[in-house]
């Protein structure tokens, strides 16, 4: 049962101050808000921040959020999309694969790679 219960995002980012011990997952009903969600935790400390969705989605909400000035780098931390690729199609393996990571981030696994899109950026063209 939920101890608190706020009724807008900006109420919640007064009040919850993420640390280095916490594990941020970012569920929400679609793009914007999971933009508007992500927007405020790479700016925190928390451990582990993490976005449900496509791959498309997330290229999407990165870009949107670099036009908003935000950096690359500040998307680095973020496992995107969530979960372990246990080839989960069910909600319930879903559910198990997001566990899985939350699991290997906090015993620091070092046989898996961090699952971050990195934005393809179009090179200057060279000339020699």
């Amino acid at each position: 049962m939920a101890s608190e219960i706020y009724s807008t995002y900006e109420d919640a980012y007064d009040k919850i101050k993420p640390n280095a011990s916490t594990y941020l997952l970012i569920v929400t009903r679609g793009h914007k808000d999971d933009m508007r969600v992500l927007a405020w935790a790479v700016r925190t400390e928390a451990r582990y921040i993490g976005m449900i969705g496509s791959k498309r989605k997330v290229i999407s909400v990165y870009q949107a959020l670099e036009k908003e000035g935000y950096t690359p780098e500040e998307f680095e931390r973020v496992h995107a999309p969530v979960g372990l690729d246990i080839g989960a199609l069910a909600p319930e393996e879903i559910a198990v694969s997001i566990a899985a990571e939350l699991i290997a981030v906090r015993r620091n696994a070092t046989n898996l790679p961090h699952k971050s899109i990195q934005l393809s950026r179009t090179a200057p063209p060279h000339h020699d």
